[in-house]
């Protein structure tokens, strides 16, 4: 059966997440039930992970099997009339059969948005932090976050993710025109990992946390130790890269 892998920009601000349950509209729920307007059939998609409430998107990846072949700018033009203004459906393309969105991801990457002054037009992406900050600390700690650790301190218990050890490839602070942000690129990411990271930088560059006390919970991980986490609004999945060619042959 034909496997079609899709990209997806959307703004998680009224969503319950990525992924479907009983109460409440997730982006997931959404994407299917306009492809089944469409196609109309069920379709069930596979996306690469899922996203907290309130969490953005420019890159999510997901794929879904469909028994005949498809004409993809046909579809793309049909779901940007269907689906809401906040979700977007902005790449098709036939894959391998075996490709899976999920379990071929290689890597992740996210960035986390602050506003250092009044932004009224990233107000609903961005966390806005208009207190002094010692960027000089929070840069140290993010160097720090580099490599393969155990983050027990930043995540909550997770049946789904129960080991906590990921390995970090990019971990960085940039400020440009009044917003200061911070890109994660890890293998894998375990829950609410990246917020945390940076709501526990932020007490560190508000001087409510040392730098001490922050390579501690790098070094020393426990779940007790309880990062601070920062709001989800201010997070975005840019890309999702993957470790072999997807295309159909």
């Amino acid at each position: 059966m034909p496997r079609y892998k899709i990209l997806i920009e959307f703004k998680g601000s009224r969503y319950n997440g990525w992924q479907k349950q009983p109460n409440g509209d997730t982006v997931e729920g959404c994407i299917e039930s306009a492809l089944q307007r469409i196609l109309r059939q069920p379709v069930d998609i596979i996306g690469q992970g899922r996203t907290d409430s309130g969490v953005h998107a420019e890159g999510q990846v997901a794929h879904f099997d469909f028994p005949e072949t498809l004409d993809n700018n046909r579809l793309l033009y049909a779901l940007l009339g269907v689906l809401p203004h906040d979700i977007g459906v902005w790449d098709m393309e036939e894959v391998d059969p075996q490709f899976h969105a999920r379990f071929d991801a290689s890597s992740r990457q996210y960035r986390y948005q602050i506003a250092r002054r009044p932004k009224p037009l990233l107000k609903d992406i961005s966390e806005m932090v208009l207190d002094d900050l010692d960027i000089a600390a929070m840069k140290g700690c993010a160097q720090k976050i580099l490599g393969i650790h155990n983050f027990d301190s930043f995540t909550k218990p997770d049946n789904e993710n129960p080991d906590s050890t990921c390995e970090v490839m990019q971990s960085e602070f940039n400020s440009v025109e009044g917003i200061l942000t911070y890109r994660i690129e890890a293998n894998r990411f375990v829950r609410h990992l990246v917020r945390r990271l940076v709501g526990t930088m932020i007490q560190v560059g508000k001087g409510k946390r040392t730098v001490d006390d922050f390579f501690d919970m790098i070094d020393n991980p426990s779940k007790m130790k309880n990062g601070h986490g920062a709001a989800a609004k201010g997070l975005i999945l840019e890309k999702v890269e993957y470790k072999k060619s997807s295309k159909s042959s």
